[in-house]
């Protein structure tokens, strides 16, 4: 009977669940700090996509859609693309360039015109307000010629933190 007087070690337990506590609660505050504080920026993948899927959208196979030389030719339908998203004030802009040789037999501008200097500047210069851009460039067949696709997308759509 000498275990009847157990008021010591519940002192003791109650310090080390107050421990483990602190310690549970320190550990679950930090991980949501770490969690919302880190910065992911997509606006170079985002526009890897968009260089990407408006070079598989003129293309068949190899070869280039005789399409995109129509004047009546709208990128936003034939892509998949909402227009809206390339208006005033825009996040996007895409550029797509046709040379024959050295000679350009095309050229397509959508969305913010500023962005393609902002692209050319960062190509020399690091900095983080610019769009970031992605370059594409790809050969095709087009009536017995091989023509020289440039693609240039650009994305500077600001996520929210938080």
């Amino acid at each position: 009977m000498r275990f009847m007087n157990k008021k010591g070690g519940e002192k003791l337990l109650s310090m080390w669940w107050f421990f483990v506590l602190i310690v549970i609660g320190g550990g679950i505050f930090m991980g949501v700090l770490i969690y919302y504080s880190v910065d992911i920026n997509v606006n170079p993948v985002e526009a890897d996509v968009l260089a990407e899927r408006i070079l598989d959208c003129i293309s068949d196979n190899s070869n280039l859609n005789a399409d995109i030389f129509n004047p009546n030719f709208d990128i936003f339908q034939k892509c998949n693309l909402n227009p809206n998203l390339f208006g005033k004030p825009s996040n996007y802009f895409i550029n797509i360039s046709i040379y024959e040789g050295n000679l350009s037999v095309f050229n397509m501008t959508r969305g913010d015109h500023s962005f393609q200097a902002d692209c050319l500047i960062q190509e020399k210069v690091t900095a983080n307000a610019f769009p970031k851009c992605s370059r594409k460039i790809d050969y095709f067949f087009y009536d017995n010629q091989t023509l020289k696709v440039v693609i240039l997308a650009a994305s500077n759509q600001q996520g929210k933190n938080g």
